[in-house]
C-alpha cells in the first residue's frame, strides 16, 4: 500500500500547517513551473492559458534549477514543485516535461519534495494514467517513494455527490494509487471561486460535499479560489469578495476543521512560505513571488513581487522587504491597524494584494478567520493545546 490507511487524515496533516511551534522558524519552498499545454477541459470561470508555447519550457525548467540550487544553498526545504497549470492528463506534452532530465534532477537532490500537480483523474481514462505512472515509476528517473499529489477541481457538484458510475469511476484510480505504483500518493478535491460564485453553491450542498469526500471518496477539500488568474483586476475583485460571501455562507463551527484553509490558520506556518511561480513571458521566463491569499495567488502586474533574474538569496532579501513593508502599511489600513492577523497578514504578502487590488481595507472574512483561531495571537497554554503540543 502506498497510501496510509486514514488517507483524509494524511492529507490533513501533510502540510506545513502540521509544524509545532519549535518549527515555526523553518521555511517551506513552493517553486511552480507553468509549462503544461493544451486541456481537454472547459471548467466553468477557468483562466488558465492553456495555449502555452512549448518552446520556453527548457528555459522555464532551467530557470527552476537555478531557484532550487538556491534553496539547497541556504538550507531551506523545496516541499512541492508544481507543474502547471493545466490538467496533467490531458496536457499534450506532460510525457515531455516528465522524461526532461533537469525535472528529474530536481526532484532527485530535494528527497523531501513532492510533485504537485492539476489532475483531472476523474475523467482519464486508465490507459492514460498507466501511461504517465509508467515514467513517474521508472527509478531510472524518479525517486521510488516520491510523493505525488494530484489536486483535482470538483467539476458538476451533482455528479461528484449522486452519480455512482462516476464515484466508482474516481475509486478504481483511487485504487490504482494504493496498490499499483510504489510513490506516496495524496489528492484532494478544490473547490475555486469561479465555481462556486457561478454555480451559487449553498450551505446545504456544501456540507453535502464535504461528507461525501471525508466518508465516501475518504479525502479532504481544499478551498482554493484562483481568483487571481482573472485578466481584469473587476473579475479578481469580484472573485475574491465573492468566495468571502461564500465562506462567510457554509462555514461554521461544526464543519470549520473539516476543510483545509491554511490561510485561516494563524498559527500555520504558511507564514514561513516562500512561494515562487515560473510563467512564459514575452522576452523569456518571469518569476513571481506568491502572495498567501487563501492559497497560492499571484499578480502579474505587481512589480514589487516581479523577481524576474534574481538570485534565491536575492528574492529572500526581497521577500524581507515586502514584508516590512506590509507590517508599515497595516498601521495606515483602518481595517488592520491593530488587528492581530497583521503580522500574519504581512508575512503572507497579503498587502501587496491589497495594493494590486486597489482596496483599502481587509481582503479576508475576518468572521471565518474567527473558527480557526480563537485565541489571542500568543504562543499560550490554550495555542499549545490546541495544536496537541506538550512541552
Amino acid at each position: 500500500m502506498s497510501m496510509q490507511k486514514s488517507y483524509c487524515k494524511q492529507m490533513r496533516y501533510s502540510g506545513p500547517e502540521s509544524l509545532s511551534p519549535s518549527s515555526a522558524s523553518k521555511f517551506d519552498v513552493l517553486i511552480q513551473m507553468e509549462v503544461l499545454a493544451g486541456c481537454d477541459h472547459g471548467c466553468l470561470g477557468c483562466f488558465v492559458d492553456k495555449n502555452i508555447d512549448p518552446d520556453m519550457n527548457q528555459q522555464i525548467i532551467d530557470r527552476a534549477k537555478e531557484l532550487t540550487d538556491g534553496v539547497a544553498r541556504t538550507g531551506l526545504n523545496l516541499r512541492e514543485f508544481v507543474i502547471g497549470p493545466t490538467d496533467f492528463f490531458s496536457a499534450t506534452n506532460t510525457e515531455s516535461v516528465l522524461n526532461n532530465s533537469v525535472v528529474q534532477e530536481i526532484m532527485r537532490e530535494h528527497t523531501g519534495a513532492r510533485i504537485a500537480a492539476p489532475a483531472k483523474f476523474d475523467i482519464a481514462t486508465m490507459e492514460r494514467v498507466k501511461e504517465i505512472f509508467a515514467i513517474l515509476d521508472d527509478e531510472d528517473k524518479f525517486r521510488r517513494d516520491m510523493i505525488i499529489e494530484f489536486i483535482m477541481p470538483i467539476g458538476k457538484v451533482d455528479q461528484m455527490l449522486n452519480d455512482e458510475d462516476y464515484f466508482n469511476n474516481v475509486m478504481e484510480k483511487v485504487q490504482f494509487f494504493k496498490d499499483s505504483t510504489p510513490k506516496q500518493m495524496d489528492w484532494s478535491w478544490t473547490l475555486q471561486a469561479s465555481n462556486v460564485v457561478g454555480k451559487k453553491i449553498d450551505k446545504e450542498t456544501y456540507n453535502e460535499i464535504i461528507q461525501k469526500s471525508v466518508n465516501e471518496y475518504e479525502t479532504i477539500v481544499e478551498m482554493n479560489p484562483a481568483f487571481s488568474r482573472a485578466r481584469s483586476q473587476l473579475v479578481q475583485r469580484r472573485n475574491l469578495f465573492g468566495w468571502n460571501d461564500f465562506l462567510g455562507k457554509v462555514i461554521d463551527k461544526d464543519n470549520a476543521q473539516e476543510t483545509v484553509m491554511s490561510m485561516a490558520n494563524l498559527y500555520c506556518n504558511s507564514i514561513n512560505f516562500v512561494g515562487l511561480t515560473i510563467v512564459p513571458g514575452e522576452n523569456g521566463p518571469t518569476t513571481h513571488l506568491n502572495v498567501m491569499l487563501h492559497e497560492q495567488a499571484f499578480f502579474l502586474n505587481n512589480k514589487n513581487l516581479d523577481v524576474t533574474g534574481l538570485t534565491f538569496e536575492e528574492i529572500l532579501d526581497r521577500k524581507n522587504e515586502l514584508v516590512t513593508k506590509g507590517i508599515n502599511r497595516s498601521s495606515k489600513v483602518s481595517d488592520c491597524n491593530g488587528c492581530q492577523y497583521a503580522v500574519a497578514c504581512a508575512s503572507r504578502l497579503i498587502f501587496e494584494a491589497q495594493e494590486t487590488l486597489n482596496v483599502d481595507g481587509c481582503v479576508l472574512n475576518k468572521d471565518v478567520l474567527a473558527e480557526y483561531n480563537p485565541y489571542d495571537w500568543t504562543w499560550n497554554d490554550d495555542a499549545m493545546e490546541k495544536l496537541g503540543v506538550t512541552l
